[in-house]
């Protein structure tokens, strides 16, 4: 079992908070409470795995029984409450829930329920079994407590980021110019050069992608096929994104590289520079007390001035952490104020000169004074080239 720090976190939090007990039952809060890595939950939206974390007495989580015993290996909380399907698993993880309630709270007790991730037919089933206790939303309250990473976590981030990089490079290495690959053959040898590092590609958020020429002009080419390329083969000269989601130990990773196939033309060579001057002045605003939305608008506003392309509908970073997108997000709308310790995938997208989607993502962490990055394999000031022979 990791030691990620977040059980001292916890209990320290809700130890200061106005609750007596949290009830978390969102797939993301629920992994991130219970420390078990368990990529499939989001899959399970009607099968509720909850956690209880009380501010005096053992810490349950409450689950399908056929999952009770990967709770009880991978969990640092103390009691796993397994209950038995039926039609409904809504009825019997209600019922459980307060049957265990009733043994850490007294009638009267505050419970904080995180309302953002509950479903309507689950809620109901609370508040009924929860009668006697009052239940207010604790939702803010947990994102706050994600949003700043613990050092362990840290440094968890930074192994998946920089193991993701490795297989995305590997992968890179397979492309010859004189001997084309297909992007679906190439999307593959992602997936495989990241499992081969040991990065966990279930669950529904993983993803590798690669898309060339006509591919490249679009976010999500044939999204029927989920992404991944298909059967064009790369032609010399053209941008080839990669781009891989996925996890170690329960963390997540997000990249995107951008390669050439063969040697860059003066106008990829600017293009690409443009991307690496709105992640330089990304990474120049990013310091602690300043609010997301700053570093977007002053992302905006270079590309404005410089005449770049910024594709500005998506933001221009976002965090991660239990998910592979999550809060604070470095939009024109998101007013939280950077802290030590939050760790933020920076992605601006520009159009390049043909139509071409380009992106580099990259992994920071806000430090006392700015932002530093983490986990990169090789230097992502240039393009990859790749190679013409072996």
């Amino acid at each position: 079992m990791k030691k990620l720090g977040i059980k001292e976190k916890v209990c320290n939090a809700i130890e200061n908070s106005e609750y007596d007990a949290i009830v978390a039952v969102g797939s993301d809060n629920v992994l991130y409470l219970s420390g078990a890595s368990m990529p499939f939950l989001y899959s399970y939206p009607d099968r509720p795995v909850i956690v209880i974390w009380p501010k005096n007495g053992i810490r349950i989580c409450i689950c399908p029984v056929e999952w009770e015993s990967i709770l009880r290996n991978m969990s640092w909380l103390e009691k796993v409450s397994p209950y038995t399907e039926g039609e409904d698993s809504i009825k019997p993880a209600s019922k459980t829930l307060a049957e265990e309630l009733k043994g850490l709270v007294d009638n009267g007790g505050k419970i904080g329920l995180d309302l953002n991730r509950v479903s309507n037919a689950l809620f109901n089933n609370i508040e009924n079994a929860l009668s006697g206790l009052e239940i207010v939303d604790c939702s803010d309250w947990i994102k706050t407590l994600r949003m700043t990473k613990t050092s362990e976590e840290a440094e968890l981030l930074e192994d998946v980021a920089y193991r993701t990089d490795h297989g995305i490079v590997g992968s890179a290495h397979h492309i010859i110019v004189t001997h084309p690959k297909t992007e679906m053959a190439l999307a593959e040898d992602t997936r495989v050069h990241c499992m081969e590092r040991g990065l966990d590609t279930v669950g529904h958020h993983s993803m590798a992608q690669a898309a060339s020429g006509i591919s490249a002009k679009k976010m999500w080419p044939l999204v029927d096929r989920y992404a991944i390329g298909w059967e064009k083969v790369l032609q010399n000269g053209e941008l080839v994104r990669l781009g891989m989601v996925s996890s170690y130990d329960g963390y997540w990773s997000d990249a995107t590289r951008t390669v050439i196939n063969g040697e860059p033309t003066a106008e990829q060579s600017k293009t690409f520079n443009d991307l690496i001057s709105l992640r330089k002045k990304a990474m120049d605003t990013i310091k602690p007390g300043v609010k997301c939305s700053k570093v977007y608008n002053s992302v905006l506003e270079k590309a404005g001035n410089d005449g770049i392309k910024l594709l500005n509908g998506l933001g221009v970073g976002h965090g991660i952490g239990v998910t592979s997108h999550e809060p604070p997000y470095l939009t024109a709308t998101d007013d939280t104020e950077l802290k030590p310790g939050m760790i933020l995938v920076l992605d601006p997208v520009i159009s390049g000169p043909d139509g071409e989607i380009w992106r580099s993502k990259d992994t920071v962490i806000v430090t006392d004074t700015g932002c530093k990055t983490l986990g990169w394999y090789i230097n992502w000031r240039a393009p990859y080239i790749a190679a013409y022979n072996l």
